[in-house]
């Protein structure tokens, strides 16, 4: 009887082997395992074998599965998967929250599924969140007292900024960083599709070469397409306070523009913009006049010189996000988000989060050096 039992157990263990075999060709075929390629490792072998029994044991309990299509039985093997794999807290949080929501929320996130991917939808919320994170993040850099004084402009405030120009405005596209004025004429040149050469470079009033720290540009729309509308920045470090130096740094750029030849009749509009934490008195006055709009320093022939500070652009970018926070419900905690600036711009930031400790290296968070080293 013994030996008879043994015959029984080995002959279905071999057809269960035989059967699972089969099923699991069939779904490589259908392209629904989610595995691919063969086991790198014998932990990774048993994961697979245990996977396979699991599946095909769910394959039997359920025998509509071999009737779904291709896209739910891919989900279904997906989600076994995880869970063999990883602690399914993950799947099991995901699972309560899309089962949880009221019958017409899951109809409006079916609908959405039918015209675009959950990925797609994850990733739209995620940027919004990244944003807020980012602000929240980049405003206690710029006007926490000790932060503040080791964010230096050159090397970490300006990279910041380049890889999120969003921060002035939706519309503006990053085409040109940390070029002199000659860089920025080549490429309007090049823009509006013309084959002039530029051999000599643009100077200031005073002769110097000028640097600037952003340029960005977007089309106007307009029923003339050689159109453009440029937006050039000048970042100064936060524990710089704009005064008359900066303001007639920020001048001497404009007028360069306006008075060098090359940019004569050509269609564009130009802005420059010197920004900073806060102003002088001196800067306070020079904005403050009767007949121009509060931060304007100048305006005429199609150039405008503004004077902007960080709480005005934090400000504008928050209105803009407004409406997507509350409808998220999201709350970005300031250490949480200077923990996430550390984690994206790591490179860039390395040092500042040694800033409550007063450690720092020769020249960092020096003002004057950053200012100098970009009037040069």
């Amino acid at each position: 009887i013994e030996d008879g039992k043994e015959q029984l157990r080995s002959h279905f263990k071999s057809r269960l082997a035989e059967d699972t075999r089969s099923r699991v060709e069939r779904w490589k075929e259908e392209a629904v395992y989610p595995y691919t390629g063969e086991p790198d490792s014998p932990i990774q072998r048993a994961e697979r074998q245990v996977f396979d029994i699991v599946a095909l044991n769910v394959a039997k309990a359920m025998p509509e599965f071999e009737t779904l299509d291709p896209r739910n039985k891919r989900f279904q093997l997906r989600m076994l998967k995880q869970g063999v794999e990883n602690s399914p807290e993950e799947i099991q949080l995901i699972m309560t929250e899309v089962l949880g929501l009221p019958k017409h929320k899951q109809e409006e996130l079916a609908k959405l599924l039918r015209k675009t991917t959950l990925a797609s939808i994850i990733s739209s919320a995620k940027m919004v969140a990244d944003r807020l994170e980012f602000l929240t993040g980049l405003e206690a850099m710029l006007f926490d007292t000790d932060l503040k004084k080791h964010l230096k402009e050159r090397s970490q405030l300006h990279k910041i900024v380049a890889e999120n120009t969003w921060l002035f405005g939706e519309q503006f596209a990053l085409t040109v960083s940390d070029q002199s004025l000659t860089e920025v004429l080549r490429k309007h040149l090049k823009e509006m599709g013309s084959d002039a050469i530029v051999d000599k470079p643009v100077k200031r009033l005073d002769g110097t070469t000028g640097i600037v720290d952003l340029f960005l540009t977007r089309k106007v729309p307009s029923a003339r397409a050689d159109e453009r509308d440029y937006l050039i920045v000048e970042l100064k470090a936060p524990s710089v306070k704009i005064g008359q130096k900066e303001t007639g740094q920020v001048r001497s750029y404009a007028f360069a523009i306006q008075g060098d030849e090359r940019f004569r009749n050509i269609k564009a509009r130009w802005e420059f913009w010197v920004v900073s934490n806060d102003l002088m008195p001196f800067a306070k006055e020079e904005v403050s006049s009767s007949d121009r709009p509060y931060g304007m320093l100048h305006r005429k022939d199609g150039l405008q010189i503004w004077v902007r500070t960080w709480s005005e652009i934090l400000n504008d970018c928050r209105t803009r996000l407004q409406l997507f926070e509350k409808e998220l419900n999201y709350n970005a905690d300031r250490d949480e988000s200077l923990a996430f600036l550390q984690k994206t711009y790591a490179k860039i930031l390395a040092g500042t989060e040694d800033s409550e400790s007063g450690a720092e290296a020769p020249g960092e968070g020096d003002a004057t050096a950053d200012d100098e080293s970009t009037d040069s």
